[in-house]
């Protein structure tokens, strides 16, 4: 099976659980639901790699990767360094190379939570990972090799926050991974109501780089995994105190989906078509 036909089938596992079907600008919809057991006949067992540049990037897209490991799929979180050059928010006044362990041991409880794989740690210099192209390169393709995965995930152009190792990952995994491909994000709307959340509790928080409505080709209904995304970020202790957590709870129970931009669009649907 060539890896543009299996992109397509774990797109099209993503693209069944939204509510309707939605894609795009709503220009192309489908209705309906399709059942779990169609897909398996028609996919091996499939894996993702989902790239992110520090410890807790997970949270952006967690409910979506833990329903592709509650539907059997291995997802494997690459963290490409360990942010060391963060801040501590816990109290305990870690930095440096203290700070980036216990970050990375929390990836690995956010990762037990969410039913991932052990997660894969490039430790290369947070906020420099634009000075290592090329042996962060490297380092995918051998990953790529070991795992053979069906799908890349990682962070959508402006990388979310405008930081600059997300926006460095995008560049990267465009330039070259780009058939294996689909970029998270947070539409306008979408971060409208997490600014709207965040203000209840006493924070001001507005997104630094939305993705245009429009552009958002696949939503997935995570509706189901709420829980397990609460506590998956509660796990980073270090980087989001209480108000925030429950900010996000309060966001994750108003807005229960998560956004990605795919490639392949075309194929994908005509897939879906077939398992109307």
């Amino acid at each position: 099976m060539g890896q543009m036909i299996r992109l397509t089938l774990i797109l099209l596992i993503l693209a069944i659980w939204v509510t309707g079907c939605h894609f795009g600008n709503g220009a192309a919809q489908l209705g309906g639901t399709h059942s779990m057991e169609s897909v398996e006949k028609l996919a091996d067992p499939l894996s993702v790699i989902a790239i992110f540049a520090h410890p807790d990037d997970e949270t952006w897209i967690s409910g979506t990767l833990a329903k592709l490991a509650d539907h059997g799929v291995s997802v494997f979180p690459v963290y490409a360094t360990s942010g060391e050059a963060g801040s501590d928010h816990s109290g305990q006044g870690l930095s440096g190379a203290e700070l980036a362990l216990i970050r990375e041991q929390e990836a690995i409880a956010a990762s037990q939570i969410l039913g991932l794989q052990s997660p894969v740690f490039l430790r290369f210099p947070d906020g420099k990972l634009h000075q290592y192209h090329q042996e962060a390169i490297k380092q995918l393709d051998g990953i790529l090799e070991r795992e053979e995965p069906f799908a890349m995930l990682t962070f959508a152009e402006g990388g979310i926050t405008d930081n600059r190792d997300h926006k460095t990952l995008n560049r990267l995994v465009s330039a070259h991974f780009n058939q294996l491909a689909s970029y998270f994000g947070v539409s306008h709307s979408r971060a409208k109501g997490l600014s709207v959340s965040a203000n209840k509790f006493g924070f001001d928080y507005n997104l630094s780089m939305p993705i245009e409505d429009a552009a958002v080709t696949i939503r997935v209904d995570v509706a189901s995994y709420t829980g397990q995304r609460v506590r998956a970020m509660a796990s980073h202790k270090t980087q989001f105190p209480p108000a925030m957590i429950k900010a996000y709870a309060d966001h994750a129970e108003s807005v229960p989906l998560e956004e990605l931009i795919t490639v392949n669009r075309e194929k994908l649907l005509i897939l879906l078509r077939q398992l109307k």
